[in-house]
């Protein structure tokens, strides 16, 4: 079977930046720093869980990509 991913997304928003998991959203952050950092913390702390983890940043299209730390970002999602 396959396991389930944990998704966490960075997304903007008209008043700065969203953090969104699968449980909801997470929390709104003034830049896209301290974005980053809150999603990379929440992906760390849920590592123990076993699942996968996905992490999404959204780009000034509106296109969400592979986010793999620290502004930098890969291919977009399958």
């Amino acid at each position: 079977m396959k396991e389930l991913v944990i998704s966490v997304a960075i997304l903007r928003y008209s008043e700065g930046w969203r953090v969104v998991a699968d449980g909801g959203p997470m929390g709104r952050y003034a830049d896209q720093a301290d974005a980053e950092g809150a999603a990379q913390r929440f992906a760390a702390a849920s590592q123990g869980s076993g699942r996968p983890i996905e992490m999404l940043l959204q780009d000034p299209q509106g296109e969400l990509h592979r986010f793999v730390g620290h502004g930098s970002t890969v291919e977009s999602p399958a």
